[in-house]
Order: C-alpha cells, then sequence, then structure tokens
C-alpha cells in the first residue's frame, strides 16, 4: 500500500510560452501549472519549505495507464451497474484492480473533467464524468492523475475547480492543471518508499476552446517542460517524470510532432521518463541511447469509443500498463531498471477493462516493440 510522505517545495512561478512545432500546435500562451504533495494528503497550501535529500536505497515501482474518457454509453453502463443507485465503474475496474494495487505508486491519466456534484453529466464532445470514476479510481490504489489535456477547460474554470476538488477530496493527488496561480506555482513531488519523485503535465492543445486563465492548465513547450524539470529537481526531486498528452488519433506511429518535442525536451538530463498519450491507441517504447525511457502512448485505459456490429474489437480499445522500477544507480541518483507491461482491452458491451486476449495482445506487443525497447511482460498468468 503506498503513502504520501513529505515533499513539498519553495514555490515558483513560470512564464511560458506558446508552443510552435508541427501538426499538433498549442493553441494559446499560458503557464505552467503544478501542485505540492504533503505527508498523507493533497496540499493547496502556500507554506514554502524544502523537500529533504534522499540517499538511494531501494527500487520503486510506478505503474502508468492510458486515457480515463467516460462517453456517454461507458456512463449509462456504470449506472446499470449501480442499478439506477448512481454510478458503479467498480465492474469494469476490478479485473486489473490487482495490478494497480501492488504499484508502489500508480498513476491515472484523467482526460475529462470529474463532477463534484453529479449535476450535467455529459460526454463528448464536452465531457463530465461521475464523481464515482475517482472514488474508484481511489477504490482500486490510484494515487495521483495528470489532468492536461485536450479536454481539460471542457466545462471552463468550474470544471477544473470540480475535478481537482473531487480528486482532492478521494485523496487522489494531481499535476497539469490549477485553480490558482499559487496552485499552479506549487512543484508536484510525491513520496514514494521514500523516493521523491516530480511530476509535470502538459498538453497540446484544448480542441479551440480558451484557457479560462493563463496557468489554468499546461500547453506543451519545451523549454518550459525543461525549465520545470530543473525546478523539480532544485526542489528536491530524485525523479522527473512528465507527461504528454500528444499524437495523431488513432494513429500507432508517433507523429513528427511527438518525435520534435520528445527530443527538445529530452536536451535537459533532468527528466528520467516521459509518458504519453491521446492518440487512444498504443504506441511504441523507447529506450533511448542514455538509458532513459519514453512510453509515446498507453492507449486506452477506460474508454468507449466507436464500436460497430462489423467490429466489436477495433484497436482503440486496446491499452497498455506499464511498470517502470527505478533503482539507485552507482552515482547515488536513480535510474531506470525495468519497463514492464500487461496489455489490456475493454470488453464491449460490458465495458470490462480485460487482460488483453490473444487478437489485442499481439497488436499492442507489434506497437510496443517497434522500437526494440527491451520490455518484461508481467501479464499475471
Amino acid at each position: 500500500m503506498r503513502l504520501l510522505v513529505a515533499a513539498t517545495a519553495t514555490a515558483i512561478l513560470v512564464t511560458a510560452c506558446s508552443a510552435v512545432l508541427g501538426e499538433d500546435p498549442a493553441t494559446a500562451p499560458v503557464t505552467t501549472a503544478t501542485t505540492t504533495v504533503t505527508p498523507e494528503q493533497t496540499s493547496t497550501s502556500t507554506a514554502p519549505s524544502t523537500a529533504p535529500t534522499t540517499e538511494a536505497t531501494e527500487s520503486i515501482r510506478l505503474l502508468f495507464t492510458g486515457d480515463m474518457l467516460p462517453s456517454d454509453d461507458l456512463q449509462a453502463q456504470a449506472g446499470r451497474y449501480a442499478g439506477g443507485r448512481g454510478f458503479d465503474f467498480m465492474p469494469m475496474l476490478a479485473e486489473v484492480a490487482p495490478i494497480v494495487e501492488a504499484a508502489d505508486w500508480a498513476i491515472c491519466h484523467q482526460e475529462t473533467p470529474v463532477s463534484d456534484d453529479n449535476v450535467g453529466l455529459a460526454g463528448y464532445p464536452r465531457f463530465n464524468a461521475p464523481r464515482e470514476l475517482a472514488e474508484d479510481q481511489r477504490a482500486i490504489g490510484f494515487d495521483a492523475c495528470s489532468t492536461a489535456s485536450n479536454h481539460t477547460v471542457d466545462l471552463g474554470m468550474g470544471g477544473i475547480q470540480a475535478t481537482l476538488g473531487t480528486l482532492d477530496r478521494v485523496g487522489i493527488a494531481h499535476t497539469g492543471s490549477a485553480r490558482s496561480q499559487t496552485e499552479y506555482a506549487k512543484p508536484m513531488i510525491y513520496g514514494v518508499q521514500g523516493v521523491h519523485v516530480g511530476h509535470v503535465a502538459y498538453t497540446y492543445a484544448l480542441n479551440g476552446l480558451p484557457a479560462p486563465a493563463p496557468w489554468a492548465v499546461n500547453l506543451i513547450d519545451p523549454p518550459t517542460v525543461r525549465a520545470d524539470a530543473a525546478r523539480l529537481k532544485q526542489a528536491g526531486a530524485d525523479i522527473v517524470v512528465v507527461s504528454l498528452h500528444f499524437g495523431n488519433e488513432l494513429d500507432q506511429v508517433p507523429s513528427s510532432y511527438q518525435g520534435q518535442v520528445v527530443d527538445e525536451i529530452m536536451q535537459a538530463p533532468e527528466v528520467d521518463l516521459i509518458v504519453g498519450h491521446h492518440a487512444h491507441v498504443v504506441q511504441p517504447i523507447e529506450r533511448r541511447a542514455d538509458g532513459r525511457w519514453v512510453i509515446f502512448g498507453l492507449g486506452n485505459f477506460l474508454a468507449q469509443q466507436s464500436v460497430y456490429d462489423a467490429d466489436l474489437t477495433p484497436t482503440h480499445r486496446d491499452g497498455v500498463m506499464v511498470e517502470v522500477t527505478f533503482g539507485p544507480a552507482a552515482d547515488g541518483r536513480y535510474a531506470i531498471e525495468q519497463v514492464g507491461y500487461v496489455p489490456t482491452f475493454v470488453d464491449a458491451p460490458s465495458d470490462v477493462i480485460r487482460i488483453a486476449p490473444d487478437f489485442s495482445r499481439a497488436r499492442t506487443e507489434a506497437a510496443l516493440f517497434a522500437r526494440d525497447a527491451p520490455l518484461v511482460d508481467l501479464t499475471p498468468r
């Protein structure tokens, strides 16, 4: 079971630039939002302090999952599972719950707003998920979520406030969006088995909607990402993870924009791992020459996109849970020791996340290994 331990940092205000790269450009300049985690709770306190220095002594396992995208139909299914009394996502999550719970720290990608009162629930194109989704995420063991996506501002500032308030209430830490400039200015550092893990998250765009404030959601800008990563290290992070919502939907091959963004961000030696979302299909994992890793796209974790009678098994029902093991290196820092995977598949019409059947596993592994990364299959047998 994971615990939040002390990890706060001096608040630093950052000014960002707009993205100018490739086919997935950000739509407006924005500042970078971060927040902090304090012992055993999510904090919005403004009191600055410094994370203690960690001596590398043991390995930790971080788990990452794909997009949480609850459509109208998926929400209706959760309502049926609840027997008309609210919403129950647990039947959808139960099969993979032990994998989430077993990690030292589990991080989801909450792509959509989450309601705090279940009023005005909706799916595509402007999402508003039931609050029970966050409750059930926490119940199966998720510790944190990235929240920067093209749907972050679907409901404006009210949606951001409701989402982050609900995550706070259930005990899930978050990074990528913010309710205030004070919250935005605070680094997010998780305490995991005595190791300090810094986490920042960004999105390529906001579906043409304006950001309600310049600090409300992080847009991808590589110089800003590099600066934020350096500040996380200065604030006491032993490991820095960057989450990116980017790429072309339904394309298992990373776009030139993704490649350019990754290369520019990896100019920062402080960045240890990049984790990608948005394509809704599984994309490759890459180990770079310097030993750092890029997970281009984790596919869908819990999502019900279009399924037609002619094809109940499309690639956008594939996903992968990736467990990254960090351990102490000879220089006393942390390095990635192993990257393992568990392919998943969202069943139709039940919307239950299954351990991937053979047909889904085959195409997921083809995508994962496209860049010859030395991955370890962690599928329960």
